[in-house]
């Protein structure tokens, strides 16, 4: 897959604007993409940039959306003149990130495709949820025997 390929996939998975490091960091550590260069990340982020300048090997088609207070970003087109909303509106949602193991997230993606929520975040939400409810008496084990070791 090359880098620009890499890129495009990640912007339609998250659907927001994101730097042309960032792509390029989450598609490295994803293995979406490899690199011998000294600086992978640079290395990748500056291919896709001069594809989207140059707009020579743009495709799949990517644009530049200049956001004020994070510069210049990279997305889909449409976005330019209509930038997909932050998903995060909710005050009663928090944001994580966490590094999980790759046949993990194969298998995160599995649950997706197999539509049982709405998108990935709401698939991974559901994920935890069951999870944590079947470890619910470990995890009140655990709990009592931290309490416990306080006396």
């Amino acid at each position: 897959m090359t880098s620009q390929e890499a890129a495009f996939k990640l912007l339609n998975e998250v659907g927001k604007p994101l730097s042309s490091k960032e792509l390029a960091r989450i598609a490295l550590e994803r293995h979406m993409v490899s690199s011998v260069a000294q600086d992978p990340v640079a290395s990748h982020a500056q291919t896709i940039e001069k594809n989207i300048r140059d707009d020579v090997y743009n495709k799949p088609k990517l644009i530049f959306i200049y956001s004020g207070a994070q510069g210049r970003l990279i997305g889909l087109p449409g976005w330019n003149s209509n930038p997909p909303a932050v998903r995060n509106t909710s005050p009663s949602l928090i944001e994580i990130k966490t590094k999980i193991p790759l046949e993990l997230f194969d298998k995160i993606k599995l649950a997706e495709q197999a539509k049982l929520k709405n998108d990935f975040d709401e698939t991974v939400t559901f994920l935890l949820a069951k999870g944590l409810s079947v470890l619910s008496s470990d995890i009140k084990k655990g709990l009592m025997s931290q309490l416990d070791s306080l006396n």
